[in-house]
């Protein structure tokens, strides 16, 4: 019974990892369909469109009061500042385990507009899905103590430490002013682009530093490894779930 129990625990846990892994695919299916389906505007006839329209617009972001990155001290509209502590975990029959989690994250925007050959059309970026370009990413072992302290905007936060801990890492991405940018998402009551209104299906909101082109091939191969992830763990789980049942009733 024991055996059968651990045995359909692992079952249950490879079908659910693998349902969770087959949800993100449709997602970035969804995405990368409406991409191809939305044909791109001028920035000048986003205005003139009707509010809750779904909207695509390629150009320069511009940005009249940017932001200075935290970590590169660089200058742009978005900055997405996260910092991981990796753990070592004992076991004492198995050795040692890895794992991460984040211990501090810190997000701004400023407003900024896209302009084309035809003239701007602002965006207010605050719900996007954002592709930004990384601009830091390091590790820095623990060297003891309590920890190194980081700065938050105009918080500090120490984030302590012990034995256990392996290190840290940094990562920053940024929206980088004067670069081009692609856009998609609703046209909103007062003309900028935004995210949809709540209720709103079909519609999503996506800034990328990346072309149309590149995040939609990015996202194709994500739809392809997330698919034979997702089907590789089902099956893992139902051969899990018959080995279980042959030993209940072996």
């Amino acid at each position: 019974m024991t055996t059968f129990l651990v045995l359909l625990l692992f079952a249950v846990i490879f079908l659910a990892a693998g349902g969770a892994l087959l949800y993100f695919r449709n997602k970035n299916k969804q995405k990368a369909a409406l991409m191809g389906q939305t044909e791109t505007s001028n920035a000048s006839d986003v205005s003139g469109l009707s509010p809750g329209t779904l909207v695509e617009v390629k150009g320069t972001l511009r940005c009249d009061e940017p932001l200075i990155s935290e970590m590169a001290n660089e200058t742009c509209a978005y900055y997405s500042k996260i910092v991981r502590e990796y753990l070592e975990r004992d076991y004492d029959d198995v050795g040692s385990d890895r794992r991460s989690e984040v211990v501090a994250q810190n997000e701004q925007f400023a407003p900024f507009t896209v302009e084309d050959a035809t003239g701007r059309v602002p965006v207010n970026g605050e719900s996007a899905e954002v592709d930004a370009r990384q601009v830091v990413d390091r590790f820095e072992r623990n060297t003891g103590g309590n920890g190194p302290s980081i700065s938050l905007g105009e918080a500090t936060i120490n984030l302590g430490g012990g034995e256990r801990t392996l290190g840290y890492r940094y990562t920053e991405n940024i929206l980088t002013v004067d670069a081009q940018v692609y856009v998609l998402g609703t046209v909103q009551e007062d003309g900028p682009i935004g995210g949809p209104p709540s209720g709103k299906e079909g519609h999503r909101f996506v800034v990328s530093h990346r072309s149309e082109d590149a995040l939609g091939q990015s996202l194709g191969k994500t739809v392809r490894w997330l698919g034979v992830g997702g089907i590789g763990a089902i099956v893992m789980g139902i051969a899990l779930f018959a080995v279980g049942i042959f030993v209940l009733i072996a």
